[in-house]
């Protein structure tokens, strides 16, 4: 057809697939709940996102815990092994992977 272009249809077999994960380190199935953690896997690459807050990943069951609908945060790339302490810290909330998950992401 003349509406249709051949490039469209091939970006479509590329699009990325997104796993959230909850303040629990479960993934989330609805949209309602918060997103602390990500995953986003194409073909090719698969990143991993942690939540940030003035550039240090943000502590879900810390003293700002209570204002996160009004603070700023972000989603930053880090490697798999940050990504891994930071939901392992969301799992279980010892604040040893919390501190792992810090000093990993310092040295990225």
């Amino acid at each position: 057809m003349k509406y249709i272009n051949k490039d469209e249809i091939s970006e479509d077999k590329t699009k990325q697939k997104e796993i959230n994960f909850n303040r629990n380190g479960m993934t989330i199935t609805s949209g309602t709940e918060k997103v602390f953690a990500k995953i986003l896997a194409a073909e090719k690459d698969i990143q991993y996102h942690i939540k940030i807050y003035q550039n240090q990943p943000f502590d879900p069951m810390g003293s700002n815990s209570t204002r996160e609908r009004y603070l700023e945060t972000k989603f930053k790339r880090v490697s798999k092994d940050t990504f891994d302490f930071y939901l392992i810290y969301l799992q279980t909330n010892n604040s040893i992977y919390l501190t792992r998950t810090n000093r990993r992401f310092i040295n990225e």
